[in-house]
């Protein structure tokens, strides 16, 4: 059974199992990505397209995992399995072409629960300088879905004749290797790190890792492969996800601690004393480290419109230039790419390195950060400390309890980015959802001046040189899922008790425009890192 409503989604296939994801789905994939490769002409005609293929430890992957390999095979394409995997591993492996490679595919849902699984796909593109990855979309492979109709029921019919995967070849010793370029000095490494997979699949790279720093300790929590998570969520920037990492931290006297998602592309942290690092504020504690070492006169870093302003602080502090993108990571790495950047990232955790294809990858943010730590000579709560201070809300989930959610999402995002135009005193930003920062500055009129036009997309529909000069005093944005019945809001100010009070507002503002549009309930699904105003928004509704 195969779900046609997979070929229209954005990034990758996605969706539980076997409704919306199975085996038959994994063999045409495998069968159109062949197809594909051979449309682009990039590939001599003669040549039959070479694709590694890796799997997360989920129990339905090994099942997926081979169907994809045997339907890459019916098309006369040459899978090169990768067996267990994570996603940054496959990735790497396609952008070094490593045995022939032509594409990556990896088997994975990533953070998603464990009914779920998916297929990303990825291949080596030129994008300048430096080589990179471009996402093979599932819209990509829709056309050989509608031109295969006719034959669908023969070549699914052959897949059981086909070989098995094979045995997989090693990728991930040689990933991890080259993940510890970003850690020069790690032969001199001491003390103790404590990683935590999750039950993932993050989980391959702690030997090739203890192999590489031989001076220190790398213990692990929750590191056997389960694909029913056991331990803790597959996400693990869910609320409490982190408290054992926390815990076994200040039990073994750690360094710091580490946790991935489910497929280990994205990296959480603790500090010594088991305190959770955000996302953006391991997002500046990277950009502090780098931009310093950079090398010549392009010191831009490219970060998503929902990460904090004090990473727009960091990159100027230290004499960069920063890009606002739209969230997602298709995006982040085209404007990545376009301007040459030295460095960019999401406030999701995920952390992308251009001398690696681009790619976001959670062991070498890992690498990169350690690296610093041990130069520095500091605490991780003392780096933390030293970051520009705002307090944020962290993104706030609200549901819309109605089968018209689409409709509704769009005109309450649209309604309120015409109010505070109309009301003159906020700067409103229209890339991704609606962003409003407060107040104005008599130094840009508007915000086409302020958030300016970028190389590679003058129209800044996908992404904006921030200019110097201005802080606002509290802002917030609003967007809605494609996919899911969700508004996420995020709001941040410079100051504790603003910020409680205009997430309160906006929350009032959001909810109240759903029941007026149409007539929608709604309740908040996430409260982000502000769980505590659940009980006083509750009073004020």
């Amino acid at each position: 059974m195969i779900d046609p409503k997979q070929f229209e989604r954005g990034s990758d296939f996605r969706g539980d199992y076997p409704r919306q994801v199975n085996e038959e789905l994994a063999f045409f994939v495998g069968r159109y990505l062949v197809k594909y490769l051979k449309d682009l002409k990039e590939i001599p005609a003669s040549a039959a397209p070479k694709i590694v293929v890796g799997r997360d430890g989920r129990l339905t992957s090994p099942a997926i995992y081979a169907a994809l390999i045997q339907g890459i095979s019916s098309a006369g394409g040459i899978a090169l399995p990768g067996g267990l995997a994570t996603t940054d591993t496959v990735c790497w492996a396609a952008g070094a072409r490593l045995n022939g490679a032509d594409a990556g595919v990896m088997i994975t849902a990533s953070h998603n629960p464990p009914e779920y699984n998916g297929i990303k796909m990825v291949r080596p593109i030129k994008t300048g300088a430096l080589p990179g990855l471009d996402t093979i979309r599932p819209t990509y492979l829709k056309p050989y879905l509608e031109a295969d109709s006719k034959s669908v029921v023969a070549a699914a019919a052959s897949a059981s004749s086909l070989p098995f995967p094979g045995t997989p070849v090693p990728i991930v010793q040689d990933f991890v290797r080259h993940a510890c370029r970003w850690a020069p000095d790690r032969a001199s490494f001491t003390g103790t790190i404590v990683i935590d997979p999750g039950n993932g699949v993050g989980s391959v790279l702690l030997d090739p890792l203890r192999a590489e720093v031989p001076g220190a300790r790398v213990d692990a929590i929750a590191a056997m492969i389960d694909g029913r998570f056991p331990s803790r969520p597959s996400n693990p920037g869910l609320p409490g996800a982190l408290d054992a990492l926390g815990k076994a931290v200040r039990e073994r006297g750690a360094l710091f601690g580490a946790a991935f998602d489910g497929d280990a592309d994205r990296l959480f942290m603790v500090d010594e004393n088991g305190d959770v690092i955000s996302g953006d504020q391991l997002l500046e504690a990277i950009i502090a480290f780098t931009l310093p070492a950079a090398t010549g006169t392009n010191k831009s870093v490219a970060f998503t419109g929902t990460c904090s302003w004090g990473v727009v602080d960091t990159i100027q502090q230290f004499g960069g230039t920063p890009y606002l993108c739209k969230v997602g990571q298709d995006t982040l790495k085209a404007a990545m790419q376009k301007v040459g950047t030295v460095w960019g990232g999401e406030s999701s955790a995920h952390y992308n390195f251009p001398e690696s294809y681009y790619q976001d990858s959670g062991i070498i943010a890992l690498m990169a950060f350690w690296q610093a730590l041990h130069a520095g000579g500091k605490t991780v709560s003392e780096v933390i400390e030293a970051l520009p201070c705002w307090h944020h809300s962290g993104e706030i989930n609200i549901r819309v309890q109605s089968d018209d959610w689409q409709n509704i999402s769009k005109q309450v995002v649209d309604q309120i980015a015409g109010s505070y135009r109309e009301g003159g005193d906020s700067y409103v930003l229209e890339i991704d959802g609606v962003s409003v920062y407060t107040p104005k500055s008599e130094t840009y009129a508007d915000e086409s001046v302020l958030f300016a036009a970028a190389p590679g997309d003058k129209d800044g529909q996908r992404y904006r040189h921030v200019m110097d000069g201005y802080r606002p005093d509290w802002w917030f944005s609003i967007r809605r899922s494609n996919n899911e019945p969700l508004l996420r809001l995020n709001v941040e100010s410079s100051s504790g008790k603003t910020l409680k009070k205009k997430t309160v507002q906006m929350l009032q503002e959001v909810r109240g425009l759903c029941k007026s549009i149409g007539g929608a309930a709604t309740d908040v699904v996430d409260w982000g890192t502000l769980k505590g105003l659940k009980k006083k928004a509750a009073k004020k509704k």
